[in-house]
């Protein structure tokens, strides 16, 4: 019996070494692995185009922008848009228009910005599941948390498995309307820096009817880890 049980142990432990085993990593890791990358960037400067088009009832307008936009992690951005100026903390918007008058914005039934604008918002605003993990992509389903993003049942996350970069999103949107968000990146001073973000996705109007939204947001002459001043994030009211 105890030369049976020593084979039987001797067995399994032969199994172990040579059958292929793969430890499944949890979303929350892979998410932070994601957030690690993205923190090599402490600040940044671009020049940005934003184009815009709502789509109501098979009509739209196409609206295009151009301005600056400034970066500081985690959780300062400053946008200027053809002479206004946005002032970004968490979910809070201040605006200083071309004629210097002054507006508060906040953003409702939306992410928790407040941890800052890092890829760690994926973990704090959803619950997460781990659809698929492959050498070609991995993909994370969140489901949002209670009071986050009430016009979208689900989104998939899709990840690249060797950089570990957020290459886009899939939104699964009330009304039966879908939503879809690209991410582009290029090296610069040897960092995976996100350049360019397109897709599509939906606007809630005053009747409570989406809309759906299409953009594209580009960026040229790219700066980062410049060491941008606090005061150039304070809007001054």
């Amino acid at each position: 019996m105890q030369n049976w049980s020593r084979n039987i142990a001797g067995f399994q432990i032969f199994l172990l070494l040579v059958l292929p085993c793969k430890a499944t990593t949890s979303p929350e890791e892979i998410v932070k692995r994601v957030n690690d990358k993205f923190a090599k960037i402490r600040d940044a400067q671009v020049d940005i185009t934003l184009d815009t088009k709502l789509q109501i009832l098979g009509c739209g307008g196409f609206v295009q922008k151009k301005g600056m936009l400034f970066f500081k992690a985690p959780d300062k951005i400053k946008i200027i848009l053809d002479h206004d100026q946005y002032f970004i903390r968490g979910n809070n918007i201040r605006k200083i228009d071309r004629e210097h008058k002054r507006y508060y914005i906040r953003l409702i039934h939306a992410p928790d910005f407040s941890p800052g604008f890092t890829p760690n918002l994926i973990s704090h605003n959803f619950n997460l599941k781990l659809v698929r993990e492959s050498t070609e992509e991995i993909v994370i389903e969140g489901t949002p948390k209670p009071g986050v993003l009430k016009n979208v049942k689900k989104v998939f996350f899709r990840i690249d498995p060797e950089e570990y970069l957020l290459l886009g999103m899939d939104l699964s949107i009330r009304q039966g309307l879908s939503g879809k968000v690209v991410i582009k990146y290029e090296k610069i001073g040897g960092i995976n820096v996100p350049v360019a973000t397109s897709g599509k996705s939906a606007l809630e109007l005053n009747s409570g009817f989406l809309a759906g939204f299409f953009f594209s947001l580009r960026g040229e002459n790219v700066k980062v880890n410049l060491g941008l001043p606090d005061r150039l994030f304070d809007p001054g009211f």
